[in-house]
């Protein structure tokens, strides 16, 4: 195929994209049995189903290109992202690491692989070298910052936040991971009103931060309010096991029986199998009956 045919014919198949992307993918697929080794043709087809999150028929085509082209950069990080976005971190990441000299990028999806498979210390190497070819994005920051949380490094993750306020201003996801950081190093008032910040720009629907938000109110004082955070969280997912283990702990300590037992009771229609705090827990509420 002339070069002028080529692309007269990938011009009509991106102006069928809108209207009807099938066609434009039997068009695509037609010159491409005719012209098997064609690459452009073969990119053409996997960026249509790309764009559409059809990740496994993009990297059938994406694969096609490779065998005629192996050390392709474009096509190691195409290969690598389909692998990346069908959760085969480790797949995606021996791709990635076939790039010579990899942009930001590209680094990036290396370091979101190895903080999915928690390998936390290599994820924050990675996003080191980034920031210092590229720090102007606020996502390397909270990428950088979940991943000193993981290792426990809260006083890194709290110098983390401080530079990124200073370089982005005060961002709902910094107020997020502020309160995090407060709450695992016990400073619960300032974790308390970092959730509370956070609340009044957008609702909390994560329910793990619902129960950290549940033990800095507690830990305030606010035993109420706790409870009230811990039943949205049960609202959201009644499927985990530390929302019940802070609603009857709370629920004992401050005198209330009757509302561990109905809790327990809660917690047995949707805990399969109760973990050793559960159980010590039905155990105390046991004995309090007695």
């Amino acid at each position: 195929m002339e070069t002028s045919e080529l692309n007269n014919l990938i011009l009509r198949a991106n102006a069928l994209l809108k209207t009807n992307w099938l066609h434009a993918v039997y068009l695509l697929e037609q010159a491409s049995d005719q012209y098997p080794d064609n690459v452009r043709i073969l990119l053409s087809l996997g960026d249509i189903f790309m764009e559409r999150q059809l990740f496994e028929k993009a990297l059938g085509y994406y694969q096609k290109a490779s065998a005629l082209h192996p050390e392709s950069p474009q096509l190691l990080y195409l290969i690598g992202t389909c692998y990346f976005s069908l959760g085969e971190y480790r797949i995606a990441n021996s791709y990635f690491n076939r790039i010579s000299d990899p942009p930001p990028e590209v680094l990036y999806n290396k370091a979101l692989s190895y903080a999915f498979l928690g390998l936390h210390k290599e994820s924050i190497d990675i996003i080191l070298q980034i920031l210092k070819v590229m720090s102007d994005n606020p996502f390397i920051y909270f990428l950088l910052i979940e991943q000193y949380i993981r290792v426990h490094n809260y006083d890194q993750a709290h110098e983390t936040i401080y530079s990124a306020e200073q370089k982005f201003g005060k961002h709902r996801q910094l107020l997020l991971l502020s309160a995090l950081v407060y709450s695992k190093k016990s400073i619960w008032l300032k974790a308390y009103h970092c959730f509370v910040e956070y609340e009044a720009l957008a609702p909390i629907n994560n329910p793990e931060h619902l129960v950290s938000f549940a033990s800095a109110a507690y830990k305030i004082g606010l035993s109420e309010r706790a409870i009230a955070l811990l039943n949205q969280a049960r609202t959201i997912n009644p499927y985990i096991s530390s929302i019940y283990e802070e609603l009857i702990r709370i629920q004992l300590q401050t005198g209330d029986l009757p509302g561990a037992r109905a809790s327990l009771k809660l917690a047995k229609q949707y805990i399969i199998r109760f973990n050793p705090i559960l159980r010590l827990l039905q155990d105390r509420i046991n004995q309090e009956e007695h």
